[in-house]
């Protein structure tokens, strides 16, 4: 960057040897706390969502229905949150206690733990850094730095909004510092945040495409349901046959205004949907779904500073962050029209299908000349789902430094635990559910069972323990200065607990999926860096760090790295470094993760001659199986750079990265297991012969019933290698009376996505796609080629005033691979075609967007503060100020309040922030 003359040397994210040039050899990004208020952001979330080096598949506040609710966390170079290593004043976080069994989702840190009015700049660091601070910083290093040091008081407090008065959020904090380090001898600051955010619904999301996403999906439109609290009925398609696929009646008692006649105008009713022709009562939704839950939230921080003598300082840090996340549901449902398994934590699958007998007091056919057994769907209006979800966050931190025998050394001593406590309302009690069809109980009875409805509970923490030394000195001299040294010890102990209700362990509840785990370990490590300035213009970097996970060998990640100064301002950088991520507890040890396959498009059935509608929207259960025998997946990283000045008010950044993962710890893909034979054994179909598909000539075609579970182990897959360009240009004008402007542009240009989901599978192009579409055995999402912001900033006096451009560019929905289901081998389609551009998926699709795309979004944000005083500040943000509605895309997990990648845009439209501080 331009010249500025700097007194102190510093450490900065990446390296554990003090500097004074902020530009070193590895490509770092800092933002200011001045630049965190201009973007408007009102959570840590918020502001990582708009770094263009983060990839989409950031987890942002998921709401019910997720394994992560209301989590956030950060994923560099779209290589998931378990390659980012996030750290909090250089050191860890503890991970979240959840099991995410999607790819890259393994470890989770929470965002939303670290208050961000306590942020006093977050330094990412963009290469591979496994050398320095641990295996798992494969993609690189987002490091939050608190204040530290401050004196006086500051109060503030912000409130958010949309132009209605929706997804409203408002946060007040306080802080204070007293003591002078140097004068005192301590320093003491603390700060405490409270946060509130209301429940905004569906009705309240206005930043989606309303009118095209009504007409492609029905949101919002007058149909939602088939099945309500008014039953539906169906019969076999050929008596004994088990495929109970043909409409049989209905009770139509409901309000005249919700009785629907099943049509294609009720978007997304297909012409094979048993209810078509057919009538039947709408179920509304509208009222039980929230596109923003309500939540409250409380942090606090102190740090404190004190000297023992001239020469060693004692700290201590603690942290404590609360989080209470309340989403809604719709009311829970049967359905006699398919076979599903109810799963406990052990053992066999419990066989579920709600088929009443002849003679049952809801079966239509009683009294008919043909009575026969019926398939029921039903809704049980008083089982509302939805759920609490309280996080916890706790850190404590105390350790002494200084310097001795011309050594900085620096020890402590941390303590990390995260804990949630999680309750899933409304689910169905099994055993009261089988009294209707093994005692004739009648479903009005059933659905006033006081034993029906069961609230379900998910505890579990996770803990690191950690205690490391570390020093840095200075051993000789080269002819371009100071030999740098820093040399290292870590021990750490990390544990991981899950506890699924005993009811549902058990197997008695219908619906849901457990979680369990129950794992420990201990690592070792020890690391060495290296700077070597050979000469006034080029030094080079040298890091290697031998981690030592239990049950595992020893592994040494080395790092070099060089910096040439081929002119003042002119310099070339670059780095090569090696990496490797041992399996999280989760994915290998004593546990297991249950999940829930939605809209999967069962190819062996799907429009076939037997099939059912079902089929081409298919839901069912899985199980994540661990696996003892993973091994460590392995990283390459390698950057090249140049920062160059071309006068003294312009800085230009460009960084080339590329990253290589191998042998990548990750989920056997549903898709590969039921596409290849070779997998067979892991798929589980409807065993009735009734159920079967027949060939051309009327032969039976074994195993070929609807889809009931799939069993996917966690394996050593394939590989993923990416590649891209990263451009930081910054410029500062005078504008002498006027005051200052200054711009900076920001951008990541995604270069190549290639990845094998299986060893020995062929890599294929994914960038500019959603990866899980165009080669369907992988579950990478969407792959943007370019992200990008824009920004001015003019000073004047006491005004400030910043206008942002950020860009994101568009994603192809075209399906272009997918396993051959006679070898087992991933291969081209004949002719690549629009996944959700066909009949049996999103038929309106095409219709809207013929070029089969997500298509791009441009939004502009806008930020005002004026200085009143010394003392008070006050601000104003607009984000989205054009109120660009959100790229529809219709591979969002909901249908009815997604329709919008929430990881890479928002549905909230135009946003306000108002803001106060006061500084004391």
């Amino acid at each position: 960057m331009a010249a500025e003359e700097v007194i102190e040397r510093v450490v900065i994210t990446g390296s554990n040897i003090k500097r004074a040039a902020s530009e070193g050899t590895s490509p770092m990004q800092m933002i200011t706390k001045k630049e965190i208020q201009q973007t408007g952001a009102v959570t840590v979330a918020d502001l990582m969502s708009k770094l263009p080096a983060l990839g989409s598949s950031n987890q942002v506040d998921a709401r019910d229905g997720g394994f992560s609710k209301g989590l956030a966390t950060a994923s560099l170079r779209g290589l998931g949150s378990a390659s980012t290593l996030i750290l909090l004043n250089g050191r860890r976080i503890a991970p979240s206690a959840y099991a995410d069994p999607n790819s890259g989702q393994s470890t989770q840190y929470d965002l939303n733990s670290i208050p961000l009015s306590a942020i006093e700049r977050v330094e990412i660091l963009k290469d591979g850094a496994s050398a320095v601070y641990g295996s798992d910083a494969i993609a690189g290093v987002i490091n939050f730095i608190t204040r530290s040091d401050f004196t006086g008081g500051e109060l503030s407090a912000n409130t958010s909004a949309d132009g209605r008065g929706n997804f409203g959020r408002s946060t007040v904090n306080g802080a204070y510092g007293f003591g002078d380090l140097d004068k005192d001898g301590y320093n003491v600051f603390a700060s405490v945040d409270l946060t509130q955010r209301s429940r905004a619904s569906i009705e309240d999301a206005r930043g989606v495409r309303t009118d095209e996403y009504r007409a492609i999906n029905g949101r919002l439109s007058n149909y939602f349901s088939g099945i309500s609290q008014y039953p539906v009925f169906f019969k076999e398609a050929t008596p004994g046959d088990g495929s109970f696929v043909k409409y049989a009646g209905a009770d139509l008692g409901c309000d005249p205004s919700q009785i629907r006649t099943g049509s294609t105008a009720l978007v997304p009713m297909r012409t094979n949907d048993p209810l078509f022709g057919n009538k039947f009562c709408n179920f509304d939704n509208a009222s039980f779904e929230d596109a923003q839950g309500k939540s409250d939230s409380a942090s606090g921080l102190v740090r404190a500073e004190f000297k023992l003598s001239s020469t060693v300082t004692a700290f201590t840090e603690a942290t404590y962050n609360r989080s209470k996340l309340e989403y809604r549901g719709v009311p829970r449902t049967i359905s006699g029209r398919s076979l599903t398994t109810v799963f406990p934590a052990n053992g066999p699958g419990l066989p579920f299908q709600p088929i009443l007998p002849v003679g049952h007091p809801d079966n239509p056919t009683n009294g008919s000349a043909s009575p026969q057994a019926v398939g029921v769907t039903y809704r049980f209006t008083d089982s509302v789902g939805g759920s609490e979800n309280t996080n916890t966050a706790t850190r404590l931190l105390a350790g002494i430094k200084g310097s001795h025998f011309n050594w900085d050394w620096d020890t402590g001593l941390l303590y990390n635990k995260s804990e949630r406590s999680q309750i899933s309302k409304g689910f169905l009690h099994l055993p009261t559910i089988e009294k209707l069809y093994k005692n004739n109980v009648s479903l009005a009875a059933i659905s006033k069972d006081p034993n029906l409805i069961r609230n379900i509970t998910l505890d579990g923490d996770s803990t690191i323990t950690q205690w490391d030394l570390k020093g840095a000195t200075e051993v000789g001299t080269l002819p371009g200065g100071k030999i740098g040294l820093a040399v290292g010890v870590e021990a750490k102990h990390e544990t991981m607990t899950l506890n699924a209700d005993p009811l549902s362990m058990s197997g008695q509840i219908i619906g849901i999926a457990n979680t369990t785990a129950s794992a420990s370990r201990n690592v070792g490590s020890t690391f060495v860096e290296l700077r070597t300035p050979f000469l006034k213009n080029f030094e080079m970097e040298f890091a290697g760090r031998f981690d030592k996970y239990q049950g595992f060998k020893g592994k040494l990640t080395p790092k070099v790295g060089a910096k040439w100064t081929v002119l003042s301002n002119l310099a070339v950088r670059g780095t090569y470094s090696t990496g490797f991520r041992a399996p999280s507890l989760t994915q290998m040890v004593n546990g297991s993760t249950q999940y829930f396959v939605n809209n999967y498009v069962d190819k062996l059935r799907c429009d076939k001659p037997g099939g059912d509608s079902l089929d081409c929207n298919r839901s069912f259960s899985g199980i994540a199986a661990a696996n003892k025998d993973l091994k460590p997946e392995t990283a390459k990283s390698l950057t090249l750079g140049v920062v160059f000045s071309p006068i003294n008010t312009i800085d230009i950044l460009v960084d080339y990265y590329r990253i290589k993962k191998e042998k990548e710890v990750d989920l056997m893909s549903a898709s590969t297991a039921i596409e290849n034979p070779n997998f067979s054994k892991y798929v589980k179909r409807n065993p009735n012969q009734g159920t079967w598909l027949r060939d051309a000539q009327g032969v039976l075609i074994p195993n070929s019933g609807p889809l009931v579970s799939v069993e996917t182990p966690y394996i050593n897959a394939g590989s993923t290698d990416t590649s891209g360009i990263d451009l930081e240009l910054a410029m500062r004008n005078s504008l002498g009376a006027y005051g200052k402007l200054s711009s900076r542009l920001n951008a990541s240009y995604m270069l190549s996505y290639k990845k094998a989901q299986n060893e020995g599978d062929p890599m294929y192009e994914l960038v500019g796609t959603n990866g899980a579409i165009s080669n369907d055995t992988t579950s990478v999402g969407d792959l943007p080629r370019l992200k990008g912001s824009l920004s001015t900033t003019w000073s004047f006096g006491a005004h400030s005033l910043t206008g942002t451009v950020n860009y994101i560019a568009g994603v192809s929905l075209m399906a272009r691979y997918a396993t051959d289901e006679a070898t087992g081998q991933v291969i081209p389609y004949k002719e690549a075609y629009c996944e959700f551009g066909r009949p049996r998926n999103v038929p309106l699709y095409s219709k809207y967007h013929s070029d089969c795309a997500v298509s791009s979004w441009t939004t502009v944000d806008m930020a005002y503060s004026y200085a009143y005083s010394k003392q008070l500040t006050l601000g104003f943000n607009i984000q989205n100020l054009l109120d660009a509605k959100a790229p529809y895309d219709p591979n969002s997990t909901t249908t009815q309040v997604g329709g919008f990648n929430a990881s890479m845009h928002s549905g909230k439209g135009r946003y306000f922030t108002a803001k106060a501080n006061y500084r004391f």
